[in-house]
């Protein structure tokens, strides 16, 4: 059971999270003071429940508490308050003694390993109930990419750098409800294969999943191509939800556009800058910053003095406006990950072999129009 899961997840999760954090200033406490009779327990439970305006550490919760099912994110999550402390471990190290130095570089080290452990708990094995839930499964391909099984889609990261440079994404998607075909086969000479981002990917001989929708067609090299097409078509059936696209009209459609646009153009030379992903969640957390200073002005305004409505409107509406921009930049973005080819082109015909050597077993899906 899912439920089973996370509950053995958790623990490690809060030590990531909270407890890290806690045992860093613990520590740092210990080798600053150095005397006779310091009380670990003590110092480490008072860690623990204060944290005398360290923010990053509730803000990492609330992250989680949005992002549960994005297992990817966990560990990125985990460096949010351990990279600071890190960063102030290293420069005191750096001038007070190599003791501080390595709790500094052991810090997010640490964190970042027991999320990385707990989404694994939560994801591996991939057994019936992983493949029905909502819980994202990282699956990673021979070379280069990743294969991300989400909730409502699957997502295609880490890939090799666009050959064009104007490419506004790096990354391209299928939602499952758009997927008609999906097919395990065998690649038997190398190959390369362009996705509509224009990354392109090796084909090393082997076994490759072919997913076919949304006007795109992947071939991804994955060693256990029979258990990544069995959680794509289970998934798929179980979890596929219908999500109408705006009008071709709408602003949000630029990123998408300018996809469109590249198709037919050939790249002069191979481009080597990578697309940077995920700028715009820094917003996210800015904005939940911001929303607990403002809260916090509320208290204040009910406790000291009516001028704290000042901050409360001030903090108030940056974080409202950050986070409209974050929304707004996530839309646009993931409408370019989603069709980097027009809505009305058709999917390529799956009787035609995608390379040489090709052979396969189909599993035919019925896909959801929204158009």
């Amino acid at each position: 059971m899912m439920f089973v899961r996370y509950l053995l997840a958790l623990p490690l999760l809060l030590l990531s999270y909270v407890g890290v954090p806690a045992a860093y200033r613990t520590l740092s406490t210990y080798l600053f003071r150095r005397g006779d009779g310091f009380d670990f327990t003590a110092q480490f439970l008072k860690n623990l429940t204060g944290y005398d305006g360290f923010w990053p550490v509730p803000v990492a919760v609330l992250l989680f508490a949005g992002l549960w099912w994005m297992t990817a994110a966990w560990p990125r999550i985990a460096l949010l308050p351990a990279a600071p402390l890190a960063f102030m471990g290293v420069l005191t190290g750096l001038i007070d003694g190599w003791q501080k130095l390595v709790l500094g570089v052991a810090t997010p080290a640490v964190a970042w390993g027991l999320a990385w452990l707990a989404a694994k708990i939560v994801s591996r094995p991939i057994t019936r109930d992983v493949r029905r839930s909502a819980v994202e499964v990282a699956i990673g391909l021979r070379g280069d990419g990743r294969l991300r099984v989400q909730s409502r889609r699957l997502l295609l990261d880490k890939l090799p750098p666009p050959r064009h440079p104007e490419a506004p994404v790096g990354r391209v998607a299928i939602r499952f409800d758009r997927i008609s075909h999906v097919e395990a086969g065998t690649v038997h000479t190398p190959a390369q294969w362009r996705f509509g981002n224009t990354s392109e990917l090796t084909l090393t001989p082997g076994p490759v999943l072919r997913v076919i929708g949304g006007g795109q067609e992947w071939l991804l090299p994955v060693d256990d191509v029979e258990t990544t097409m069995r959680l794509v078509v289970e998934r798929a059936r179980a979890r596929a939800k219908a999500d109408p696209r705006p009008p071709l009209e709408n602003s949000r459609w630029a990123n998408a556009k300018k996809l469109w646009d590249l198709q037919d153009k050939q790249s002069m030379q191979p481009n080597q800058q990578k697309v940077k992903h995920g700028m715009h969640h820094a917003m996210l957390v800015l904005s939940v910053l911001t929303a607990a200073m403002a809260g916090y002005a509320v208290f204040r305004v009910f406790t000291d003095s009516w001028g704290f409505l000042v901050g409360v409107l001030f903090f108030g509406g940056v974080s409202y406006g950050l986070a409209r921009a974050w929304a707004s930049l996530g839309a646009t973005q993931k409408l370019a990950e989603e069709n980097p080819r027009p809505p009305m082109a058709d999917d390529p015909d799956p009787r035609r072999i995608p390379v040489t050597g090709w052979s396969s077993q189909p599993v035919v899906l019925g896909q959801t129009s929204d158009l």
